[in-house]
C-alpha cells in the first residue's frame, strides 16, 4: 500500500493484562511490528513517568499520549500539556463529590494503601501519582457518566472511566484530540497515512473515532455500548493482549516498511 501506517493502542487491558499488568502475551507482536518499521503510539491514562518507563522496557522510540490526552510526549523526551493542570483541577473536587456521591480521592490515600488497592509496587504507585493534568478518584460504579459530564460542562471539566479509577480532566481533553495531533505529525513527514486504533474501554471511544480503522479487544458486556459510540469499530475474536496481537498480525500482513 502507498500510505504510511500508524498504530495507536491503549495500554491497560490491551497491551498489558488487566489483572497481572504483564505484557508477556503482547510483546512478540510489539517486537514483530517494530521490525516492520510501523510506529506503535501508546495512548493511555497513565502518567508521563509510567509511560516513559514502559517505553524503555518495550524499546519504543515513538511519541506517546499520557493522562488520557492531557499530555503528548515526543521521541526526544520533551512533552506538551493541554488544558487544566493538576493544581487547577483540585478546586473542582467538591463538585465531583456532589455529583458522584461517596468519592475517595487517590491523592488522599497513602502510597501503601494505593499499592494494596492496585497491586503495584511502591515505586510504581509513585509513578502513577506523578500526575500533571488529571486527578484520580475511586467512585461508586456504575456512574451515569453522560449525565455527570453534562452537568460538568459549565465548569470546563469531565470525568472518564478507565480500569480501577475514574479520572477528572479538562473537558477539552480526550484521547482522540491527541491522536489527531500525532497523526498530523506523521502526515507532515510521510504524506498520506492510514491509522489504526486498538483499545478495550469506553474511554477509548474518542481514539477509535479519530482513526481510519478501530478494533475493540475488551469485555463482551461493553461491546454494545462501544458499538453505539463507535459505529465503524471491529471486535476481535480474542480479548486483551491476545486480541491486540491478533490485530497486529493482520496489520503486518498488509505492510512492510523496512
Amino acid at each position: 500500500m502507498d500510505v504510511f501506517p500508524v498504530v495507536f493502542s491503549d495500554i491497560d487491558g490491551t497491551i498489558l493484562d488487566y489483572t497481572t499488568y504483564s505484557y508477556t502475551l503482547s510483546l512478540p507482536a510489539i517486537r514483530k511490528l517494530a521490525g516492520t518499521g510501523i510506529p506503535l503510539i501508546l495512548v493511555s491514562s497513565k502518567t508521563y513517568a509510567e509511560m516513559l518507563k514502559l517505553h524503555k522496557e518495550l524499546s519504543l522510540t515513538y511519541p506517546f499520549v499520557f493522562e488520557n490526552g492531557a499530555g503528548i510526549a515526543k521521541p526526544d523526551g520533551s512533552y506538551i500539556l493541554c488544558g487544566k493542570s493538576y493544581d487547577q483541577l483540585l478546586p473542582y473536587k467538591t463538585i465531583i463529590e456532589q455529583l458522584c456521591g461517596n468519592v475517595q480521592w487517590a491523592d488522599s490515600l497513602s502510597l501503601q494503601e494505593l499499592s494494596a488497592y492496585t497491586g503495584l509496587t511502591i515505586q510504581e504507585t509513585k509513578n502513577m501519582m506523578a500526575r500533571m493534568a488529571s486527578v484520580l478518584c475511586i467512585a461508586p460504579d456504575p456512574l451515569d457518566i453522560g449525565r455527570i459530564n453534562n452537568e460538568l460542562v459549565p465548569h470546563g471539566i469531565a470525568i472518564t472511566t478507565g480500569g480501577r479509577f475514574f479520572t477528572v480532566i479538562d473537558n477539552t481533553i480526550n484521547k482522540g484530540n491527541a491522536v489527531h495531533v500525532i497523526k498530523a505529525m506523521y502526515r507532515e513527514k510521510h504524506g498520506a497515512i492510514y491509522s489504526y486504533a486498538i483499545g478495550d474501554g469506553i474511554n477509548d471511544a474518542d481514539m477509535f473515532n479519530a482513526v481510519d480503522e478501530a478494533y475493540f479487544v475488551g469485555r463482551k458486556d461493553l461491546w454494545e455500548t462501544i458499538q453505539k459510540l463507535c459505529p465503524a469499530i471491529y471486535k476481535t475474536k480474542k480479548t486483551g493482549p491476545s486480541g491486540f496481537s491478533e490485530v497486529i498480525e493482520n496489520i503486518i500482513k498488509n505492510y512492510s516498511l523496512t
